[in-house]
């Protein structure tokens, strides 16, 4: 057993000795116990089922060649050699729990609060260029988005040109094509 190990059978041992207080003797041969178990039923054909799915083991097909040639190279020196290799007797195939597949859409991961100060910032000198004294709806933020290339690092630094220039819009529209005429304005 490799005892640094978390995964595997070093971590199920580890686990039953933990949480069930059983010695390391006798986790060890109750985790041996049960693997074998499971390859004695994939031998026999049978499926094993798991909390996550099922396994089982098929026969090879009939069509493939029993031995092929397989390129090895040796780590020590680097020399390439060939060997004949056989295919496997059997295959093994695991079939997950349906339940416990996650099918999307899935919703966005949450924002970095960076992103969030951008957010912030750009409304901010949306609401100086345009006046207003509300929020930025969401429809005006997508479009302003759009105009400067869905980057909102150009957006901050376009709409922050505008506000060092003085300048006021009346309406989205030529705000948006401003933003967009600033194309040399880079992040």
């Amino acid at each position: 057993m490799n005892w640094r190990s978390t995964a595997g059978k070093s971590g199920l041992v580890k686990m039953l000795m933990q949480e069930r207080g059983f010695s390391k003797r006798k986790a060890e041969k109750a985790v041996k116990a049960v693997f074998m178990c499971m390859t004695r039923a994939l031998w026999r054909g049978e499926r094993v089922e798991l909390p996550v799915g099922w396994i089982w083991a098929s026969a090879r097909p009939t069509k493939r060649k029993a031995e092929f040639v397989q390129n090895f190279r040796n780590i020590a020196d680097k020399t390439l050699f060939q060997r004949f290799v056989k295919h496997p007797k059997r295959f093994l195939h695991f079939r997950p729990n349906p339940p416990l597949i996650e099918r999307g859409p899935f919703p966005p991961p949450p924002a970095s609060p960076e992103s969030l100060r951008k957010a912030e910032e750009v409304e901010r000198q949306f609401c100086a260029l345009m006046k207003l004294k509300r929020e930025m709806s969401l429809g005006e933020f997508q479009s302003l988005l759009a105009a400067a290339d869905n980057d909102l690092d150009r957006l901050d630094a376009r709409l922050r040109q505008l506000l060092n220039e003085g300048r006021s819009f009346d309406n989205l529209i030529a705000l948006c094509s401003t933003v967009r005429q600033l194309y040399w304005i880079r992040k």
